[in-house]
């Protein structure tokens, strides 16, 4: 394969996770730490296409090695940014959950004070 259609395959594949990470995040499907890696490796993946000196490693590989080269990188990237982001939706649950459970145990709390206040009885002792 051509070095600089190789070189344009990164850029595109680069723009195209790129692109995904920033609509993942403002779907709330990405946190801004995990969205920052995607946009960080997307770029370096748009700069190893744009650089030439950068892709020269590029030249050594014949078609074949290109081409399955490419659909294996491909399939990596995209399984590990649909775990990222299932990675991030549970995250951001659990963190709800937590909050829930905070704001339950105030009420909680509060139902027995005054309880403890109409009964005169200790916590303890409810």
């Amino acid at each position: 394969m051509n070095p600089l259609i190789s070189r344009i395959i990164f850029v595109i594949l680069g723009i195209f996770l790129f692109a995904g990470a920033f609509i993942s995040y403002s779907c709330k499907r990405l946190n801004e730490r995990i969205m920052l890696s995607w946009s960080i490796f997307s770029l370096i993946l748009i700069l190893l296409g744009a650089v030439p000196a950068l892709s020269d490693w590029c030249s050594g590989f014949n078609r074949t090695e290109t081409v399955g080269l490419f659909i294996i990188l491909s399939a990596i990237i995209i399984i590990l940014f649909k775990l990222s982001e299932y990675v991030s939706i549970l995250s951001r649950k659990n963190q709800e959950l937590a909050m829930h459970v905070s704001l339950l145990n105030q009420e909680n709390e509060r139902i027995l004070s005054e309880l403890q206040q109409i009964t005169g009885k200790s916590k303890t002792e409810l």
